[in-house]
């Protein structure tokens, strides 16, 4: 009877632990900083994503950004939607000790102990990515559904894709250009968010319609949870 009791008293303390501990990683919250373009810097104080990282400051008159993230190493995954040099410069990021997931178009040259297969789902530690292939002239480009600590982010990358708005679950952030933003929203086409960040913009930008959007400056840093 007493092993019984002492067997319960263990489970219940087991499932007590557990439960705490799946609250305490699904409240982790990730900080955002805006490095310019779409590229932002993403870290939950363990790992970091780099979204369209690097890429060749002031390309096609974008923004310019000088580097330098302390800590910006080890556990760090490059996340590319296509392979223009607004987005991405495969010359910067063969200095970089980083992993990296993007279009073959990006991919091809790289060393093959940096790449990631792209794959219906990529996992980089607790964050797991989910691409989705999607139309931006004739560039093969992706945008990514990823899933950290429980968030859900949403980068759109260049695509004016409604198609890929759709059957997406409720999100925590969405990362949109100001003209997709705009067509979606003429389209009722925005899924459920708790916050749109808009990128690829312009110093001081103003999004018509959209008082609630997050229009980012270059080293802002955006607290999601």
């Amino acid at each position: 009877m007493k092993n019984r009791f002492e067997k319960t008293i263990k489970l219940c303390l087991i499932v007590f632990f557990m439960g705490f501990f799946s609250v305490e990683v699904h409240s982790k919250p990730l900080e955002a900083e805006f490095i310019g373009n779409e590229a932002f810097r993403i870290t939950d104080g363990d790992y970091i994503l780099m979204i369209d990282f690097p890429y060749q400051s002031g390309a096609y008159g974008s923004m310019e950004y000088d580097f330098f993230f302390p800590g910006t190493t080890g556990k760090v995954l490059s996340l590319i939607t296509h392979r223009h040099l607004d987005h991405f410069d495969p010359i910067l990021f063969s200095e970089q000790k980083w992993k990296i997931v993007g279009p073959k178009e990006v991919t091809v040259a790289l060393a093959r102990d940096k790449v990631l297969k792209l794959t219906p789902n990529v996992a980089f530690g607790p964050i797991h990515i989910t691409p989705q292939k999607s139309a931006h002239g004739n560039t093969e480009h992706y945008s990514y559904l990823v899933n950290w600590h429980g968030l859900q982010l949403f980068f759109t990358g260049d695509t004016e894709d409604v198609d890929q708005l759709k059957n997406l679950p409720e999100l925590d952030a969405l990362f949109i250009t100001s003209w997709f933003y705009r067509k979606a929203k003429m389209n009722n086409a925005l899924p459920e968010t708790k916050k749109i960040i808009i990128y690829h913009h312009k110093e001081k930008d103003i999004v018509p319609g959209c008082s609630g959007c997050i229009i980012p400056v270059q080293k802002q840093i955006i607290d999601i949870k």
